[in-house]
């Protein structure tokens, strides 16, 4: 019998307005963290995952939203994803356009490009990224057991627990502040310097360091 893997002890943060590929992950075994993501619609350690229809990707070819996209998950995940869901005529578009796109996403942002048939697939494809990203990091994580935990690495993971910034992100953040004092004191304005962090997020950053604890 297959082992299985077990999800319950690790989390896939997901988009609020992804409740349908939500409720399939949790169906599935998934432990859901339902959030407003300001970057990706799926966030899997360092994998960032945009969810796309085939007629939203269309226009999104025709608006630009995509290039931007793509820009913004890939400066703050170090593996981003698209995943494109349906298939149908490329009618609104030149044929060379939308494949010279995915060639564009690709070779300029290093975005991974996914098919999907529908929202089923999409789960599933989810859920397989989710098990094989928290089995290799669970075994990263055993050979490196022994081994004292640095303080940069400390550092980075404190910075990595705020929502929106990955790994990736958060050594560009200390490169920047260079220590956690510095930017637990940056304005918003200051936050925004940083390569990756748009306005939403450093509104959200300072919201979370200013914001009174309210627990028991």
């Amino acid at each position: 019998m297959e082992k299985q893997l077990a999800l319950s002890a690790n989390i896939i943060f997901v988009d609020y307005r992804e409740e349908k590929i939500a409720s399939l992950l949790e169906k599935m075994g998934c432990k859901i963290v339902k959030m407003n993501l300001p970057v990706g619609d799926f966030v899997i350690n360092d994998v960032g995952i945009e969810r796309k229809s085939f007629e939203d990707f269309i226009s999104s070819i025709i608006d630009g939203r995509v290039f931007g996209q793509a820009e913004s998950l890939s400066s703050a995940f170090k593996k981003p994803i698209l995943i494109v869901e349906g298939f149908g005529i490329v009618d609104r578009i030149h044929e060379n356009s939308f494949y010279a796109t995915f060639a564009y996403l690709i070779s300029n942002y290093n975005v991974t490009i996914l098919r999907a048939k529908n929202e089923e697939e999409t789960a599933k494809l989810i859920y397989w990224i989710a098990r094989k990203e928290f089995e290799s990091k669970g075994k990263a994580g055993y050979k490196v057991r022994e081994k004292k935990v640095s303080t940069q690495s400390i550092q980075e993971r404190i910075l990595a627990a705020f929502p929106g910034i990955s790994t990736v992100l958060s050594k560009r953040i200390l490169k920047k502040f260079g220590s956690l004092k510095r930017f637990f004191n940056a304005s918003e304005k200051e936050l925004m310097e940083v390569d990756g962090i748009g306005e939403k997020t450093a509104k959200r950053i300072r919201k979370i360091i200013e914001e009174e604890y309210k627990g028991d």
